[in-house]
């Protein structure tokens, strides 16, 4: 009767340790599967975010490479608060961009943009190249009357229509690896979001470095000013989680992604 007793104990003893055990590798699997999420989601950096309200009226952003005159934070044609970057002039290759640092081959590069009719206006690039004023190698985009185009070495093609004297939203997706990018515009981040886009769209000529170094707003012939707000630079392809903070502008919601540089 005793050893009964003992046996049952032992079984009883048994099965709690092998509960126990099982409970406690589901929490350990648990933990590490949130742990390694968090590594993912860490591994997207914001590289730039800006609604240049920072910056002083009348001169370009601090801290941006400048060549030329024309460029300038305004307070006349703004998409949200009070100030955007206008792009007004220059001669030809004058240029304002910002370095970015990145080990990750994509980016995503997101704006309001507002094109004033009238003909040619600025060009836009994504630069493989450390040299900033390098304008192969990369993304090359301009926006003339009322249409976007690309270069793509040897001639230009047409992306899209686009209108002219409103504010509209461009997110370009570029894919260094790739020598592509996509391209997708709307009235607002959402409906760029959604929207179905240009995929698939030549650079100008093959990239020279495995990522990017800079992004930049370049003239060539400009013959209408052009402005720029909230302009977000971010790794990969999957949208950045945002929200409106209480002054209009865009900023980052999760709190877990590292910002890459804070930028005026």
């Amino acid at each position: 009767m005793d050893q009964n007793r003992c046996r049952i104990k032992l079984k009883s003893v048994a099965t709690r340790i092998a509960q126990l055990l099982m409970g406690s590798m589901f929490a350990i699997v648990l933990v590490l599967s949130f742990t390694l999420g968090q590594q993912t989601a860490i591994a997207q950096k914001v590289l730039v975010q800006t609604g240049f309200e920072k910056s002083t009226l009348g001169k370009p952003p601090k801290d941006w490479d400048v060549r030329g005159d024309g460029f300038e934070v305004t307070n006349d044609t703004v998409k949200t608060d009070k100030k955007a970057l206008a792009i007004l002039r220059g001669a030809n290759d004058d240029r304002v961009g910002i370095a970015i640092e990145t080990e990750n081959p994509i980016i995503s590069v997101e704006f309001c943009v507002y094109i004033e009719g009238g003909g040619r206006s600025f060009n836009f690039k994504v630069v493989s190249s450390d040299n900033i004023n390098q304008n192969d190698g990369g993304v090359y985009v301009n926006w003339n009357a009322n249409t976007v185009r690309l270069f793509d070495g040897g001639v230009w093609q047409l992306i899209d229509d686009f209108d002219t004297d409103e504010w509209k939203y461009v997110r370009i997706i570029a894919d260094v690896g790739k020598s592509e990018f996509d391209f997708y515009t709307g009235e607002d981040r959402n409906e760029a979001l959604k929207a179905k886009g240009k995929k698939g769209l030549p650079f100008r000529n093959a990239a020279v470095n495995p990522t990017a170094k800079w992004v930049v707003f370049h003239v060539y012939s400009i013959a209408a000013p052009g402005y720029v707000d909230d302009l977000l630079v971010y790794e990969g392809d999957e949208p950045v989680n945002l929200a409106v903070d209480p002054h209009g502008k865009l900023t980052t919601a999760w709190g877990h992604l590292k910002k890459h540089s804070s930028v005026q």
